[in-house]
C-alpha cells in the first residue's frame, strides 16, 4: 500500500508542477503580447501630429484701400501650445513706413500644458500711391518656419478719409514755431466757456518723428475745480504738420467744472527717451574710437514735454426760471416711473422704480423727491447706475428704488413725480413729469386686531365666565416653603421682560433715527456698504476685468469717505477730501495713505495695460486696512 500511495503522490506532484510551468507559460505569452500592444500604440503616438506643434499664424489688416494720409493697422496673430513665441519676421513692405504699435499677450494653463496667445500690432503709413502687395511673415517655432498668406491693398491720392478740421489762425501760428521739432504735445478743448456741470471734452495729442527708446511716462494735468471721466477708445493716426509727418496720439477726458469762475486745467507732462543722433556727429573723426561702439545704440537723449495750461470760464447756472425741485443736474434727460404690482393686501410692498437717462454727468444725477404718503411707510430700498461713454459723451442711466408698504385698506393715488435738469444747449431749465398711478390695499392679516378692538363689553362678559379667581387662604400660605419674590429665580424671570422692553425700544429709537437722520444713516452704514462694494471689487479681480476692479474700487473708497462726511460722492475730489478730513481732526498720515491709494486707482483705471490677480488682492488689502484704520 506504501508503494502504490508512493507513485499516486508521484504522479500528483507531476501534474501540479506541469500545470504550473503551463500556467507560468501562459503569463508570459501574455506578457509578450501587452508589451508589443503597448509599443504599437506608442508607435502610433509616435507618428501622430504633436499637439505642441498645432500652430495658429495668421495676419489680417483693418482696410484694403486707404489714401495717402490714411493708415493701415496690420495685425499679426500666433496662437498654439507652446511656451514663448518670437517676434515675427516682417515681409518687405516698400511703399510704407512701419511703426510697431504694441503686444497683446495671453497664457493659459490646461491639461499640464502651456499655451500662448500674441498678438503683434504695426501701423503701416503710405509714402506713395499705387497697388502693393504685403508679403508673408515669417515665424520659426521649434525647428518649424511658418508664414501668413500675402495679402493685396490698394493706395489713393484722393481725398483723406479722416480730413482733420482746418486749424484756426492761432493754432497755425503755434505748429509754424514747432517746425522742425522731434517731438511735441498739446493740450485743447472743445469749449472755453461752459456752465457749471457742462462738459468740456479736453483732448490731449502726443506728436511723434522719432524713435522712443521705452515708453514714455504721463503726468496728467492738474484738474483742481474739474470732475474727470476717462473716455476710450485712444486714437492713433499720421499727420503732416509743416512737410514732416508724424505719429499722433490723442487721449480724451471728459471735465465738469464744480464751481463757477475762471478754472485752470493745468500743464501736461511728458517724459520720454528718443534716439541722440548728435552722439554719431563729431568734430574729432577720431572721437568715436574712444567709445564703445554698443554705447552708440543703447543710450538715448531725454526728453520733457509739457502743454500750456487752458483757462475755462465756468458760467453760473441762471437764477432766473430755476425751478425749486432743481439739483445741479445739467445735460439732456428722460425720467420714467413704475411699480412692480399696483394692487397689494395691506402691509405688503409696493417697489417704486424711478430711471433717469441720457446724456451729461450721470454720477451727479439725485433722486426726485417723493410726495409725502402719509397712508404709506416708506423705505429707500437702493439705487444703480450704468455709464455710457459714446462718442466720446458721458451719459448713461440711473436708477432709484423706493418701496411703499400701504398701512390701510384702500386705494390711493401716488402722485407725479418731477426732475429738473439744465438744458446748455438751449440755455434753460427743462422740468419732467410722471403720470400719476392708482394702487389699491387690500385687507389683509393686519385686519383681525381691529375686529378684536371691536368688540362689546357683552361679548367679553360672556368669554370671561371661564376664568375663576383661585383664593388661597393664609394658612396655606403659611405652609409654603419660602416666599417666593425671595427666590433669585423668580426675580431673574421678572426681569426678563423689562430687558426685552428696554432692547427693544433701543432697536426702534435707533431704526427711527436711521430712518430720520441721513447723516447718522450714511455714517453708520459708511463701512458695511464699504466692505460689500469691495467684495464685488473682489469678484471683479481678473487681468481682463482689471478696469472694472479699480472702478469699484474706487467707488468703495469714495463712497465710504463721502457716507463718512455725509457729502454726495459725486462731487468729491481728493482737495475736498482732506481739506474735510483734516478739519476732523483725522491724522495726516491716514489721510495721506488714502490719497495715495485713489492716485494708485486712478493710475490703474486709466493708464494702459492689466494688472495681475496678485497686484489686485495686494491693493484690496492695502484698501481694506486704510478703511479699518480710519474707522478708529
Amino acid at each position: 500500500m506504501s508503494g502504490k500511495g508512493s507513485k499516486e503522490c508521484s504522479a500528483i506532484s507531476e501534474q501540479w508542477m506541469g500545470e504550473r510551468k503551463r500556467r507560468t507559460a501562459d503569463r508570459g505569452r501574455r506578457t509578450v503580447f501587452l508589451i508589443l500592444a503597448v509599443s504599437f500604440f506608442l508607435l502610433l503616438l509616435l507618428n501622430q501630429p504633436s499637439f505642441s506643434q498645432d500652430i495658429s499664424f495668421n495676419a489680417g489688416v483693418d482696410k484694403t484701400e486707404v489714401g495717402l494720409d490714411d493708415q493701415i493697422t496690420l495685425t499679426i496673430s500666433v496662437s498654439g501650445n507652446v511656451k514663448s513665441i518670437p517676434q515675427p519676421k516682417l515681409p518687405s513692405l516698400e511703399g510704407f513706413t512701419v511703426y510697431s504699435a504694441g503686444r497683446s499677450q495671453n497664457f493659459t494653463y490646461s491639461g499640464g500644458k502651456i499655451s500662448s496667445s500674441v498678438t503683434f500690432n504695426y501701423i503701416l503709413a503710405p509714402r506713395k500711391a499705387g497697388k502693393f502687395t504685403i508679403g508673408q511673415a515669417e515665424i520659426v517655432l521649434d525647428g518649424k518656419t511658418y508664414r501668413t498668406n500675402p495679402i493685396e491693398v490698394t493706395v489713393t491720392s484722393g481725398a483723406k478719409p479722416e480730413a482733420a478740421p482746418t486749424p484756426s489762425s492761432k493754432e497755425s501760428v503755434q505748429r509754424t514755431e514747432l517746425q522742425g521739432k522731434d517731438l511735441f504735445i498739446e493740450t485743447v478743448v472743445d469749449k472755453k466757456k461752459a456752465y457749471v456741470n457742462e462738459q468740456v471734452t479736453l483732448t490731449l495729442r502726443f506728436y511723434q518723428g522719432v524713435r522712443l527708446f521705452n515708453n514714455p511716462q504721463y503726468s496728467p494735468p492738474s484738474l483742481t475745480g474739474f470732475w474727470a471721466e476717462d473716455l476710450p477708445p485712444r486714437k492713433q493716426y499720421y499727420k503732416v504738420i509743416n512737410g514732416r509727418q508724424y505719429f499722433v496720439q490723442e487721449l480724451k477726458t471728459a471735465l465738469f467744472p464744480t464751481a463757477a469762475g475762471k478754472q485752470t486745467i493745468g500743464p501736461a507732462e511728458l517724459k520720454c527717451t528718443v534716439e541722440d543722433l548728435d552722439q554719431f556727429s563729431t568734430r574729432d573723426p577720431f572721437g568715436m574710437l574712444n567709445r564703445d561702439l554698443m554705447s552708440l545704440f543703447r543710450q538715448g537723449k531725454p526728453q520733457v514735454l509739457r502743454s500750456k495750461p487752458i483757462e475755462i470760464e465756468v458760467l453760473p447756472l441762471p437764477e432766473m426760471g430755476k425751478p425749486q425741485n432743481f439739483k445741479g443736474t445739467v445735460g439732456d434727460f428722460k425720467l420714467t416711473v413704475g411699480v412692480d404690482k399696483r394692487e397689494v393686501e395691506v402691509g405688503q410692498p409696493i417697489t417704486l422704480k424711478m430711471k433717469i437717462n441720457g446724456a451729461g454727468n450721470i454720477k451727479s444725477v439725485e433722486e426726485p423727491a417723493i410726495p409725502e404718503l402719509k397712508d404709506f411707510r416708506i423705505y429707500n430700498s437702493g439705487s444703480s447706475e450704468n455709464v455710457s461713454k459714446d462718442n466720446y459723451l458721458v451719459g448713461g442711466a440711473k436708477t432709484y428704488e423706493e418701496v411703499l408698504i400701504p398701512k390701510v385698506q384702500g386705494k390711493y393715488t401716488v402722485p407725479s413725480l418731477e426732475f429738473s435738469f439744465f438744458d446748455s444747449k438751449n440755455k434753460s431749465y427743462q422740468t419732467l413729469r410722471s403720470e400719476p398711478i392708482l394702487v389699491t390695499a387690500l385687507p389683509g392679516a393686519q385686519a383681525y386686531p381691529t375686529e378684536i378692538a371691536q368688540l362689546s363689553k357683552q361679548e367679553i362678559g360672556v368669554t370671561a365666565k371661564d376664568i375663576r379667581y383661585i383664593k388661597i387662604s393664609a394658612s396655606e400660605l403659611k405652609n409654603q416653603r419660602g416666599n417666593l419674590y425671595k427666590n433669585p429665580l423668580f426675580l431673574f424671570f421678572q426681569l426678563i421682560p423689562l430687558l426685552a422692553f428696554a432692547i427693544s425700544w433701543r432697536y426702534q429709537r435707533q431704526r427711527e433715527k436711521l430712518n430720520s437722520d441721513i447723516g447718522y444713516a450714511r455714517l453708520r452704514r459708511a463701512h458695511k456698504l464699504a466692505k460689500k462694494r469691495l467684495g464685488q471689487a473682489q469678484k471683479l479681480s481678473s487681468p481682463e476685468k482689471s478696469k472694472e476692479f479699480y472702478g469699484e474700487v474706487a467707488k468703495a473708497l469714495i463712497g465710504y469717505v463721502g457716507d463718512k462726511l455725509n457729502l454726495p460722492a459725486h462731487g468729491l475730489t481728493k482737495d475736498r477730501i482732506e481739506f474735510e478730513l483734516s478739519n476732523r481732526g483725522v491724522e495726516k498720515e491716514k489721510i495721506d495713505h488714502l490719497l495715495k491709494l485713489l492716485d494708485s486707482c486712478d493710475y490703474a483705471r486709466f493708464a494702459p495695460g492689466s494688472s495681475e490677480v496678485t497686484e489686485m488682492k495686494s491693493y484690496l488689502e492695502l484698501v481694506e486696512k486704510a478703511i479699518v484704520e480710519l474707522e478708529k
